[in-house]
Order: structure tokens, then sequence, then C-alpha cells
């Protein structure tokens, strides 16, 4: 119960504190009908694209036990300033996740990425875990061309050590593009909540997630 209180109270309606912008990308390789492996690479800049916040390299690995139920398993190596903005860290990250997707009409999905996070700082011994749930409705306007569709998603954040929520990333309304046959282009506008030692910080972002699937 107090989870559910506590996602039901995350104060997304302040003032964002500034802009950033997110650069993604995701690549995928298929092994057979059910193994592939991919690597996810992040870039995070603010203070008018002038800074980077944050980067992410993730090595992952991905089993389709059916087409609507997925597991992954991620290694992620980042760099990344705390939720107060006063210091930048290192982090290593193992992260496992189940992620199944619904078909809920013609045209609409509602997929979740689940993930549990276990996490080390700067090479230390201790780590601490991490659980974050992104529900995302996907509606499909078009199966051909290069505009295909909005979607809309908001992931939440919960850090079982401070027993709280750490952190919402709503986005609202996003764009997904087709350039290619194996190639999607999601633009999206994220209002981006993080919970410091003593307050919230807000931001806009705009961002991009590029993957490709061979």
């Amino acid at each position: 119960m107090r989870l559910l209180a506590a996602l039901c109270l995350l104060p997304l309606s302040l003032l964002a504190e500034g802009t950033q912008g997110w650069y993604q990308h995701n690549l995928w390789v298929r092994l057979d009908e059910r193994w592939s492996v991919g690597n996810y690479l992040d870039l995070r800049l603010e203070d008018g694209l002038r800074e980077t916040h944050t980067w992410i390299a993730s090595p992952r690995v991905r089993y389709d036990v059916r087409p609507d139920l997925q597991l992954q398993l991620n290694v992620s190596f980042l760099e990344a300033i705390n939720a107060d903005e006063t210091a930048r860290a290192d982090w290593l990250r193992l992260e496992f996740e189940v992620n199944p997707t619904f078909r809920l009409a013609e045209g609409w999905t509602l997929s979740f990425r689940d993930r549990l996070e276990w996490r080390w700082r700067d090479g230390g011994d201790d780590y601490g875990f991490r659980l974050r749930v992104r529900p995302q409705l996907d509606w499909t306007l078009r199966k051909q061309g290069l505009f295909r569709g909005l979607y809309a998603s908001n992931e939440v954040f919960y850090d079982f050590d401070r027993d709280r929520c750490t952190e919402n990333r709503l986005i609202p309304l996003g764009v997904t593009l087709r350039p290619g046959e194996r190639t999607e282009l999601r633009l999206f506008y994220l209002w981006r909540t993080t919970r410091g030692a003593t307050a919230w910080q807000n931001y806009h972002v705009l961002g991009a997630l590029v993957s490709m699937n061979y």
C-alpha cells in the first residue's frame, strides 16, 4: 500500500528545472527464433545541449518465451550526475527484465517493461536494488510509409534500500516513424521527475530513440 500511495503522490505538476536532450540507440541481432543479442547506447545532454549529463553502454541478451512475452538480461555501464545535481559517479548495473505485450484492439497495443536492477557505484562492494515499471500504449495508425503512429508511456522507479519512489518519467506523447525496413525512430517529449536527498528535481526532455533489428 505504501508503494501504491507513493505512485499516486508523485509531484509531476512542479515547474521544471531545465531542459535535456536524449539520444538513445538500440541494436538487435536475432540468432534464432527465440534468442537475440544487442547493445543499447544512451547520451543525455543538458544546459542547451552543451554539457553531458549521462552516458550509458549496455550489452543485452533477449529470450522470446512467446511472441507476447520476452525475458531480457542486461549489463549496463554508465556515468551520471546524482539527483541533487551535486556529484558525478560511475555505475555498474545488472538488469533483469520481464516484458509482456497485450493486443487490446485493432491498432492498439499495451506493453510493459518490468526491470529489476542491481546497482554498484564507483566499483564499491555495496549494491542496491531498484525496480522500474513502464507501461506503454502504442496506437498504430499506418502499416506502411514513414509515419506509423503515436504512443505514450510512464515509468516509475522504486528504490528498495530507500523504501521510496525516486524517479518518474512520463511521455504524454511520442511519434513512431519507420525510415527503413529494419529501423524504427521514436521522437518523444518526456517529463522527468527525480527525488534527491531533500527535494524533487524536474526536467523537460526532448528525445529520439533509434532501434535497428537484424
